[in-house]
């Protein structure tokens, strides 16, 4: 009788204690799932970035970073490859590398994507963008009117990874870059803008430029404008391979040679109409004392040369001949 009746109480148990160990997960979920009043958040390993400059809504629908870009795939293609080798500096980080890169001037973009990707194969395996575009709100540069800097327009970078001013590195460079449109117009020697480099020989944009009014001090109203407005300052490859693509220093000489020249021509178109004075004065104090001039021509250039005459020998001459009239 005990024995059935342990069977029994056996038999009725082991059910309800299944059934409550199968329960035992839903409920664990149940009161996982509900939120913990009172408790700290845990800290994010990694900060969320800081956006120095806050956009509206219209300003972020004209800015090139925004899908579709305006400038079409290719150009999108080349900004990727330019953000990919990038080496971001300190502005380049406070807006977003992709930021910074998507308002350098398109056709600057595709010159300077071509250069860089030379570049690393021929010798210059880190060379990258380390500043790109900087509005003048940063305060950054080298000009006390950052509305000057040509970075504020999307037309000028800094580089990184091409070696130090001087180097057999920033020379390779300075040589590549000019085969693709791009110029280091400060020259490989400066030691505080070795680096940087445009699609123009200009250094500086005016304050008359109309280049100014398509931007802020937060940045461009419209990229597309501002590119628009840039196209006035970009020199064809051409023009800037003439110009940067020979020897370190040639472009400085040039510039020297072509000032000397001006210099050299004025000063002989000077010194002939001083001379041409000169003879005319002169002609004017022989005639003054009494003598005349008379043509000449000469065998040598076929030109007429006048030649003074003392009032004697004309007097002598004049009456020969009418002595052997008469």
């Amino acid at each position: 009788m005990r024995q059935s009746l342990a069977t029994t109480f056996s038999l009725t148990r082991v059910p309800g204690v299944a059934i409550g160990l199968m329960l035992m997960p839903l409920v664990t979920s149940a009161v996982a799932a509900a939120p913990e009043t009172g408790a700290p958040t845990t800290p994010s390993a990694s900060p969320p970035p800081v956006i120095e400059l806050q956009q509206d809504d219209a300003s972020k629908a004209n800015d090139c970073a925004a899908e579709p870009c305006p400038t079409g795939p290719e150009v999108a293609s080349e900004r990727a490859y330019l953000v990919t080798t990038a080496h971001p500096g300190g502005t380049m980080m406070r807006q977003g590398p992709e930021l910074a890169i998507s308002r350098l001037h398109p056709e600057f973009v595709t010159r300077l994507a071509a250069a860089i990707r030379e570049a690393r194969e021929q010798g210059l395996p880190e060379a990258g963008i380390f500043s790109a575009y900087r509005p003048p709100a940063f305060g950054v540069g080298g000009f006390k009117d950052k509305f000057n800097s040509l970075h504020s327009y999307g037309l000028a970078v800094d580089m990184q990874g091409i070696g130090a001013p001087g180097s057999s590195e920033a020379k390779l460079w300075r040589s590549i870059a000019a085969k693709h449109g791009v110029a280091c117009p400060y020259g490989v020697d400066n030691k505080a803008e070795w680096n940087h480099c445009q699609p123009t020989r200009i250094k500086m944009v005016r304050s008359d430029s109309p280049l100014v009014k398509t931007i802020k001090a937060e940045g461009p109203v419209n990229p597309v404008n501002m590119f628009e407005a840039g196209k006035n300052l970009i020199e064809s490859v051409a023009k800037l391979l003439g110009s940067f693509g020979g020897a370190p220093g040639s472009a400085q000489r040039d510039d020297k040679v072509a000032t000397i020249a001006a210099h050299r021509g004025r000063r002989e178109r000077v010194a002939d109409a001083g001379s041409a004075r000169q003879h005319r004065n002169e002609r004017q104090r022989v005639a003054g004392k009494g003598q005349k001039t008379r043509p000449v021509r000469t065998a040598a250039t076929g030109k007429t040369a006048h030649t003074a005459v003392s009032s004697k020998t004309h007097m002598a001459r004049h009456g020969a001949r009418k002595g052997r009239e008469g």
